[in-house]
């Protein structure tokens, strides 16, 4: 088979003894396992199933994260078996089937190397733990907003790579759970296709066995879309305050307010730049070729806020709720620009 298997592991338990020599026995591919800083004590456990001759086993002393896991695997398979077509990441948890690893492990072989290839579950609120339930509705909406993509399970640890892929994948940011959000994320940069297919749901002791921490690591992956909510909300401050104080000097003729408007969206546009280059998409291309994409879209939403708050403000008294009705309007419309055509190093 022209692929191979990569499965991160932390503290390993009996189920996932259990687990792992049925896989072992059942699949003849290379298998690439990464022990993620368990510890000494776990010596003996993981020498029960990294034995046979096709395992490859990978340690380190300290536990770094899945995605730093999963980074370090692909770079010994990059250097190892560079002729291998593709490889598969999978958990070891048992929530993934042989059979449906199997699957992967088939489409592998011809993966192209645009393409991704998810392993997609299907929830349902009787059969998902609540975390897990509410966790993934959340994260689908929040991608889906990001990126216009609709993906049922963006937390799905059954994923097929094309080998050719993996400068690319090693290069994304997150050593935690957050990784595999980030390499969704991706997609658009590196014009990767997303396909996906049907696997099993298992979720077993209402997922008890699972690492990821619900609070810590859930900020983890929701941070990209946090980083430019605050990006956002900080211009927003910078505009709303800087509008305030100037309407209070120059007055609320229209004209004024129409100017106070101009001035306060240039002061907050310059920072709302910065910030997002550097703190959201961590663009490091040089300044001139993302601003004047952006001084595009600067000029649009400023005529269309100064237009639409000076017209609104013949209608309504209030000032800050028309501003902040504006503003709210004009933020999803930014946030696709600037994720897909501002700061996309490859448009």
């Amino acid at each position: 088979m022209n692929s191979i298997l990569l499965i991160p592991i932390y503290e390993p338990s009996d189920k996932t003894v259990r687990f792992m020599k049925q896989l072992i026995a059942t699949l003849p591919v290379p298998i690439v396992i990464v022990d993620d800083g368990s510890g000494s004590e776990y010596h003996d456990t993981f020498q029960q199933f990294v034995q046979e001759q096709h395992v490859h086993f990978l340690s380190y002393p300290i536990n770094q994260g899945k995605g730093f896991a999963l980074r370090y695997g692909m770079r010994y398979i990059e250097k190892h078996f560079p002729e291998k077509n593709g490889f598969v990441t999978a958990d070891s948890d048992g929530q993934h089937t042989i059979q449906d690893i199997t699957r992967a492990l088939e489409k592998a072989q011809f993966i192209q190397s645009n393409q991704i290839i998810l392993g997609i579950r299907s929830f349902s609120k009787e059969a998902t733990p609540t975390k897990s339930y509410y966790g993934n509705r959340l994260t689908s909406q929040l991608f889906r907003f990001a990126t216009k993509i609709k993906l049922e399970d963006t937390q799905t640890g059954l994923r097929v790579f094309a080998t050719i892929q993996i400068p690319n994948l090693v290069a994304i940011k997150g050593n935690r759970f957050e990784y595999e959000m980030n390499v969704l994320l991706a997609l658009k940069e590196f014009e990767w296709d997303l396909e996906t297919f049907t696997i099993e749901t298992i979720y077993e002791n209402n997922n008890e066995q699972t690492h990821f921490r619900p609070i810590k690591d859930s900020l983890l992956v929701y941070f990209p879309f946090l980083r430019f909510l605050l990006s956002s909300l900080t211009s927003s401050f910078v505009d709303i305050g800087f509008f305030m104080l100037l309407s209070l000097v120059l007055g609320k003729a229209g004209e004024m307010i129409f100017l106070a408007t101009l001035l306060a969206r240039v002061t907050a546009g310059i920072c709302n730049y910065y910030l997002n280059k550097q703190f959201v998409f961590s663009d490091e291309a040089p300044v001139q070729k993302s601003s004047w994409k952006y001084l595009v879209l600067f000029i649009a939403q400023l005529v269309i806020s100064g237009v639409s708050v000076s017209a609104l403000s013949t209608i309504f008294s209030s000032l800050l709720i028309i501003k902040l009705f504006v503003d709210l309007s004009l933020f999803f419309f930014s946030f696709q620009i600037q994720k897909y055509f501002i700061f996309n190093h490859t448009t």
